[in-house]
């Protein structure tokens, strides 16, 4: 799974809820959680969205994803 995607999940939000709430396209964020893309992938755009719409800072979303990512969340596992 996607470490996006299970940062979400984790967090109870959709990618629908992030679209709707920060007006980024819901493709852009189809097109992140996508099992073959990896964290060092991800947009400012994205992180910065899902911040937002989480009410935190992109720089505690990126901590967070790249505390999860070390966990071995990986796109294939």
């Amino acid at each position: 799974m996607n470490v996006l995607q299970k940062y979400l999940d984790q967090n109870k939000i959709t990618r629908y809820q992030v679209a709707k709430k920060t007006g980024i396209a819901n493709t852009t964020l189809a097109n992140a959680v996508k099992d073959t893309k990896p964290l060092s992938g991800q947009t400012v755009k994205v992180i910065s969205a899902v911040a937002q719409a989480l009410d935190k800072t992109p720089g505690q979303v990126l901590d967070d994803l790249i505390a999860l990512d070390k966990k071995g969340v990986h796109p294939l596992n």
